[in-house]
């Protein structure tokens, strides 16, 4: 890491970097990409990969239509309405 990258960086993200800490923000940003970098030296051979890391299924259940269509019930308890639709006054000219 140095100071051009950092600079860039901070330009892409719309960050203001004083000088006085930009020496600290690139010794944070090595730290960092070396601790990420330990990962490389995780022995993955003899493991399968997982498609959720919770290892577990989503619960399903029967598709059943429990609600009742109530459209005649409230269209007939309307103020107003056809035979398909609530009527309301216009509100836009």
């Amino acid at each position: 890491m140095d100071k051009k990258t950092v600079t860039t960086i901070s330009y892409l993200s719309r960050l203001k970097i004083d000088d006085e800490k930009e020496d600290k923000i690139i010794n944070d940003l090595d730290n960092i990409i070396a601790f990420v970098d330990q990962l490389n030296d995780a022995d993955t051979n003899n493991i399968e990969p997982l498609s959720n890391p919770l290892e577990k299924t989503a619960k399903t259940r029967k598709d059943d239509v429990t609600a009742k269509n109530l459209k005649k019930e409230l269209l007939e308890i309307a103020p107003s309405s056809n035979e398909d639709y609530f009527l309301v006054p216009r509100v836009v000219e």
